[in-house]
């Protein structure tokens, strides 16, 4: 290193180191190659933004009076479109629905199978959860 690189080093810093290396002005010999190349930024998927207010079902009864009638809900949560699963789970031979799973604000349809009451779940990524209870009261035949 020169006495006046020197100087020029002591009174700029390290920054000036990092150029003379770089551009092969310090040191003696030639330019060479720098020691570590930071990689390019890359960018990565943003993350599924938090839902602005709770699930809802856009009822929160359904009440049948036969076998395969059928009504819908749609279920919806402000500033979310993700994912929204059905549990009828616990409405086995009393009504299903149908999808399973659907994007938000979705639409479900629930159907009545044999008398009974059940509630139907449903369910967003982040666990929050609506309800809709069912009723179906089988109200045909004869007395005798």
């Amino acid at each position: 290193m020169t006495r006046f690189a020197r100087r020029f080093f002591v009174s700029c810093g390290a920054a000036i180191a990092v150029c003379a290396f770089a551009c092969g002005c310090g040191g003696g010999g030639g330019a060479s190659a720098p020691a570590f190349v930071a990689p390019a930024p890359t960018s990565s998927p943003s993350p599924t933004p938090a839902p602005g207010g709770p699930l809802a079902a856009s009822q929160g009864t359904a009440s049948f009076s036969l076998p395969g009638q059928s009504a819908p809900v749609t279920v919806n949560e402000p500033g979310y479109a993700g994912n929204v699963a059905a549990d009828a789970s616990a409405c086995v031979n009393v009504a299903g629905v149908t999808p399973a799973t659907a994007n938000a604000p979705a639409t479900f349809t629930i159907t009545a199978l044999g008398a009974g009451s059940c509630a139907i779940g449903f369910v967003d990524q982040y666990g929050q959860r609506a309800s809709v209870q069912v009723g179906v009261t089988v109200t045909q035949g004869t007395i005798k």
